[in-house]
């Protein structure tokens, strides 16, 4: 992933944010996947091992889909107004598209 693609994932996540269609934190995440809210799972390269197992075993047993980014977690942090986090829950099928898609060169 360059540097411009980093920079639109990271904005299109902070849109996200602002329209109040994530949920944040490791704890937060899994008692959206619970609750059935969390449609994707968004995770920070850097985690640590303690909580990349519990994002993916709480994914796995509710059969969410996990994305792990390549961007550190005070990357995804600062995307959305934070320090430094881990991962992020999307709770909006529109915010997922907006996040899955990529953009076109022409």
């Amino acid at each position: 992933m360059d540097n411009g693609e980093k920079k639109s994932l990271l904005f299109r996540i902070g849109l996200g944010r602002r329209a109040g269609k994530l949920i944040v934190g490791t704890d937060m995440v899994c008692d959206g996947v619970r609750d059935g809210k969390v449609i994707l799972i968004l995770m920070a390269s850097n985690v640590s091992q303690n909580s990349e197992k519990r994002i993916l075993g709480c994914a796995k047993y509710y059969d969410t889909e996990v994305k792990t980014l390549d961007i550190t977690t005070e990357e995804l942090g600062a995307a959305i107004g934070k320090t430094a986090v881990a991962c992020v829950g999307v709770t909006d099928e529109n915010i997922v598209r907006l996040i899955n898609s990529r953009k076109e060169n022409k």
